[in-house]
């Protein structure tokens, strides 16, 4: 059981011994997961979860050895419920201030544990969820120990953190950005009957009008939606082809958003009504505003990389056969459809 136990709860800190490790899979696993969510919540910096406990006391080490339960040959001492609460979010930690909650968190690795055992004996052990996720749990404490323990925040110097800032200058300074939607019609004529009614038009009739009467066929689906754009008509960190300078004069001489103008003239054969729908305003960050966004962008490259050199590694050390050409049979279902709608009309 102890061999089955070790790669499913390795990516936690161990809260018991080997074996009573398996019976707090489930336990230990909600638990971590609503951990991390609350921890985002509150802003937990990643800088805090790489930090090193303080140092214990001969006396802290006797306390903590202090046996609190025994399941068979298994026992739970303090210090190892301590560490589980520990690793909590600290909104967490505090309600086991509550003898009661404590109490209930014990009595929930008791439990989990005869329904390990239980589940031991009846061959679960084997099962090839189980292995899976004993092999991805393994990894995870591999990338933990390895990397995440080493490579840490604090090893991103300033000097490194301007480089960045002043070799990307195009990251840290935005232009105004603006979106529109479009109905794209043949004539001129038909551009103002439908004129009126797309001024008349709340968000969603507009798509509608844009769905059933647009003849551009690559945003009608998306009720003429042109997504954000600048003055250049290029989207922001996209290959998109750019918009129609006609599209773009017309977008930045609106002044709010929901205003339609109409007919635009783009050439002798196509005309557009468009629908102003979002406003970014231009955007400069200094390097103090960005300063903690690169740290962590630096620090993710530096982890990955090293990752990377690690598996090369152990890919040289390793006899590896790769068939590329047996991957064309390889099937995928159909992606699901996605809206057509684009966000709600907004002032970013």
């Amino acid at each position: 059981m102890a061999r089955f136990c070790d790669g499913l709860l390795a990516q936690k800190r161990r809260l018991l011994p080997r074996g009573i490790q398996w019976g707090l899979i489930l336990a230990l696993g909600v638990l971590s997961i609503a951990v991390s969510i609350a921890a985002q919540e509150v802003g937990v910096e990643e800088e805090a979860e790489h930090a090193s406990p303080p140092p214990r006391t001969p006396q802290d080490e006797v306390r903590r050895a202090k046996i609190v339960a025994r399941i068979g040959d298994a026992a739970i001492t303090i210090g190892q419920i301590e560490d589980e609460i520990a690793i909590q979010a600290p909104w967490m930690r505090a309600r086991y201030r509550d003898r009661n909650e404590l109490i209930a968190l014990y009595e929930n690795l008791l439990r989990f544990e005869l329904l390990a055992r239980e589940a031991e004996r009846r061959g679960y052990g084997n099962d090839p969820e189980v292995r899976e996720a004993t092999a991805q749990a393994a990894v995870q404490q591999l990338i933990r120990k390895e990397f995440d323990e080493k490579i840490t925040l604090s090893l991103i110097s300033e000097e490194e953190i301007r480089a960045y800032y002043e070799s990307h200058p195009e990251e840290f300074s935005r232009p105004e950005l603006r979106r529109v939607s479009h109905i794209l019609l043949d004539r001129e004529v038909r551009a103002k009957e439908l004129l009126e009614e797309a001024k008349r038009a709340d968000p969603r009739a507009f798509r509608q009008l844009a769905a059933e009467h647009s003849l551009d066929a690559e945003s009608r689906y998306r009720g003429g939606d042109l997504r954000f754009f600048d003055e250049k008509g290029l989207a922001p960190n996209s290959s998109d082809p750019p918009v129609e300078p006609a599209i773009v004069k017309a977008a930045f001489a609106l002044r709010e958003i929901g205003e339609v103008a109409g007919p635009i003239r783009i050439d002798d054969n196509r005309w557009s009504i468009v629908k102003l729908t979002g406003i970014r305003p231009a955007e400069h960050r200094s390097f103090e505003q960005a300063e903690e966004g690169i740290r962590q962008r630096l620090w993710r490259e530096k982890r990955e990389q090293a990752i990377n050199r690690f598996a090369e590694e152990l890919r040289k050390r390793t006899p590896v056969q790769v068939y590329y050409e047996r991957l064309e049979p390889i099937r995928f279902d159909p992606p699901e459809r996605v809206s057509q709608d684009p966000p709600p009309e907004a002032k970013d």
